[in-house]
């Protein structure tokens, strides 16, 4: 029975000193996580124009779902993507993009979109909207004209092309 009671005890003493040692975060912990959040979005925000956004989609997708023209002038496309700081260029490039897209790139249901994207595209005038268009562009692509990396490049480019955005 004494052997029982130690050993009680002795395990809810190990309980109790493990409890002690688990670090509560205080408020001011907190806040610094927060504001270091903010900080990492804000630069990923500054460095994340709309044409880079465009470019890094259009070097994501394979060659073979776009036209042999635009196969041809593909990196060209990317790098002047790079340098596009306004929303005119950006609207052009993603016109030019969607252009250069064979058909079977496009999932089904970019029929029935297509139209109003269209016209949506060719009177962009602010980066918020031109960033609409891209994402929209985006999730109608048929998942497999994808090169494999996109998977884990498209979390980031998200994020970036929805602080744009708003």
């Amino acid at each position: 029975m004494k052997t029982r009671t130690f050993l009680l005890c002795f395990i809810m003493s190990a309980f109790l000193i493990q409890a002690q040692t688990l670090k509560v975060p205080t408020t001011k912990d907190v806040k610094k996580a927060e504001q270091s959040t903010k900080t990492e979005v804000a630069k990923t925000t500054d460095q994340a124009s709309i044409g880079s956004l465009i470019g890094q989609l259009t070097g994501n997708i394979s060659d073979n779902s776009f036209t042999d023209s635009f196969k041809k002038n593909k990196s060209d496309f990317v790098a002047k993507t790079n340098t596009i700081k306004d929303a005119a260029g950006a609207s052009t490039a993603l016109q030019s993009l969607q252009g250069g897209l064979l058909p079977t790139a496009m999932d089904a249901g970019w029929g029935s979109v297509k139209g109003k994207w269209l016209k949506d595209a060719k009177t962009a005038n602010t980066v918020k909207s031109v960033a609409g268009l891209t994402g929209t562009l985006e999730k109608n692509l048929n998942p497999s004209v994808f090169k494999g990396s996109w998977g884990q490049a498209r979390p980031a480019w998200q994020a970036a092309l929805g602080a744009l955005a708003k």
